[in-house]
């Protein structure tokens, strides 16, 4: 019994001890309540951070982007990654200025609360929310813009896919191609204007003018070799030759020359009849009258009288319409004369109009009947490409004469637009030789006379001494003489003015073409004179005979310095420049062979220099 007793006890004492146990240890496994430490805001942050005891949690430093708790962590980390996709959301808008500046406005109040040290999730959220509203607003904005305006935005975007190829076009361009390679990177400058006003610019872009511009560029590049060859060509010059189409408006003189009147200008006053005055004359060459255009291209504008009782609209004028990719500037030439002697020179009127600008007058004051001037109009404010000018005269006053007009880049080609206006030739195989082709050269002839007898060019097939094979030729035909029963004054004398453009000052040998039948007492020969008409002066005349040449009909001869008359000169004095020349017969009851081209050939130079006749003297005043 005793010992059941003891066993009871044991027993019963162990299960006690367990229960105890059991409670205690589930007793130290309760949570407890740990209260955190508050931030002392005296505190210096050393950016090291502390730890909670206990609880595993960091405190951050203030370092710009606020207290991250296990309650804001995600928030804040949420607003980041909205944050830095700021650039990448911005450039979607580069052409959208209002778009993007509302949009920067947005992510900057976001990057506030983002660096704000304190931040609490409702702020955080609320940041995010806002920016998000925000960036959504600016697609939605963009959509609608882009709707509203497809056709401005389409030729928006042309225009910045044309100015992405900027350098590679410019590099195209040689330096020797300045004008075309400038013009184009205005564009490309007009071009970066119009994208860095963006699309919603104030004002707005103007749809038309963007595709004008798109269009102007693709123009200049896809033209390339046309403007370069324009480019080359106005370097040197481009002649524009009197047209009958290039007349504008209403003329009082409407008439032109017949077709048998081969030389169309004279150095004495023209006094035809008022009801057949012309309005242009195209000189013509005998025996090739329906070919004369292939021959020469010497013609005159007689008048630019406009008709009475015209309106303004309907005022006489002469238009050349040309392309020009040269620059703004330029160098306009045209030879010009007085048809008849007027002593008052406040009388003679030539005015120009380039394009819209206003119109401009030529000074032509020195204009005189018996020579030939050339007028030299500087240009500016020339468009690339299409280009108008027109030329008129004030009523009441008189224009001079004037022929084919000349265009060139600048003046460096004054030379070669003087020896095409005189039909001077130059070689360099003969550098010293200047051959006066009388059928493209500008010149005078004394007196109309009538159509049969006046001085005129005309075509010749023949043999060079009746030997070999023929060849062609444009002879000066009746040269020399004067009227019948007239007497011997120069007024009455045919004879012919060109002109000689000399490299240099110096003495020149006189050689040329004839052609003539005569021989024994009819012989004929030929006097040339500079400056003025049967001078004496040493240096400024020269005589020749020339023999039969063989028949009329068949043959032309040469004559040089072996046919020179006794106690007279093979040579004329020239100076650098343009040089006036009179050829007529040897003497001046004589008449003249006919005669082909003439050439001068520099011999020496000369320790005197004599004043030239050279006139580029009219400009824009």
């Amino acid at each position: 019994m005793k010992q059941k007793t003891k066993k009871l006890l044991q027993l019963s004492f162990s299960l006690g001890f367990l229960v105890t146990t059991a409670l205690v240890a589930t007793s130290c496994n309760q949570p407890k309540t740990v209260t955190p430490k508050p931030t002392n805001p005296m505190q210096p942050e050393n950016g090291s951070g502390t730890t909670t005891p206990g609880t595993g949690e960091t405190t951050q430093p203030g370092n710009g982007s606020g207290t991250t708790t296990s309650d804001n962590s995600e928030a804040k980390n949420q607003l980041k990654a909205l944050i830095d996709k700021e650039n990448d959301n911005l450039g979607l808008y580069a052409d959208y200025s209002a778009i993007k500046s509302a949009l920067v406005t947005a992510y900057t109040a976001a990057k506030e609360v983002d660096n704000k040290a304190d931040a609490t999730v409702q702020e955080l959220t609320d940041a995010k929310s806002k920016l998000d509203t925000a960036i959504n607003k600016a697609n939605a904005d963009k959509t609608a813009f882009n709707s509203e305006n497809a056709d401005l935005v389409t030729a928006y975007m042309a225009l910045k896919n044309k100015l992405s190829s900027k350098e590679t076009d410019l590099a195209k361009i040689d330096d020797s191609f300045t004008s075309i390679k400038n013009h184009l990177n205005d564009l490309y400058v007009q071009a970066l204007s119009v994208i860095d006003k963006t699309l919603q610019s104030e004002p707005k872009p103007n749809k038309g003018d963007i595709e004008k511009l798109t269009s102007d560029i693709t123009s200049v590049i896809t033209n390339i070799d046309e403007e370069k060859a324009n480019v080359t060509e106005y370097s040197k010059f481009k002649l524009f030759k009197i047209e009958g189409a290039n007349f504008k408006g209403e003329f009082e003189n409407a008439s032109n020359p017949a077709t048998t009147q081969s030389l169309v200008a004279y150095s004495q006053d023209f006094n035809y009849q008022d009801n057949n005055k012309w309005k242009f004359a195209k000189r013509t060459i005998i025996n090739a009258v329906d070919n004369s255009k292939d021959i020469t291209n010497v013609g005159w504008i007689y008048n630019l009288d406009t008709k009475a009782d015209q309106s303004e609209n309907e005022t006489a004028n002469y238009e050349i319409k040309f392309k020009y990719y040269g620059g703004s500037k330029a160098v306009l030439y045209f030879p010009y004369k007085l048809v008849k002697n007027e002593a008052d020179k406040t009388k003679i009127s030539l005015k120009y109009k380039l394009n819209n600008d206003d119109a401009a007058s030529i000074d032509v004051s020195d204009a005189k009947v018996d020579s030939i001037s050339i007028a030299k109009v500087d240009l500016s404010n020339l468009n690339f490409g299409d280009n108008t000018i027109s030329f008129s005269t004030e009523n009441g006053k008189m224009s001079p004469m004037f022929g084919n007009i000349y265009i060139s880049i600048n003046e460096q080609s004054l030379n070669q637009v003087r020896d095409d206006i005189f039909g001077n030739v130059k070689t360099s195989e003969n550098p010293n030789n200047i051959i006066v082709d009388f059928a493209k050269g500008y010149g005078l002839a004394n007196k109309s006379f009538s159509f049969s007898n006046g001085t005129q060019i005309k075509k010749f097939e023949g043999k060079m001494k009746d030997m070999g094979n023929p060849n062609t030729y444009y002879l000066l035909g009746y040269l020399g003489k004067g009227v019948t029963n007239g007497n011997n004054q120069k007024d009455n004398v045919r004879y012919y003015t060109f002109y000689v453009n000399a490299p240099k000052d110096g003495i020149y040998e006189i050689s040329g073409i004839y052609n003539s039948g005569a021989m024994g007492q009819d012989q004929r020969g030929l006097s040339f004179w500079k400056d003025e008409y049967n001078s004496t002066e040493p240096g400024k005349f020269a005589k020749f005979d020339t023999p039969k040449s063989g028949e009329w009909n068949t043959s032309v001869d040469i004559f040089d310095k072996r046919n020179m008359v006794a106690n007279s000169s093979s040579t004329l004095h020239l100076t650098e420049g343009l040089n006036k020349i009179i050829v007529s017969g040897k003497e001046i009851n004589k008449e003249a062979p006919n005669l082909g081209n003439v050439t001068f050939t520099f011999k020496e130079t000369t320790p005197t220099p004599s004043s030239s006749t050279d006139s580029v003297s009219a400009t824009t005043r």
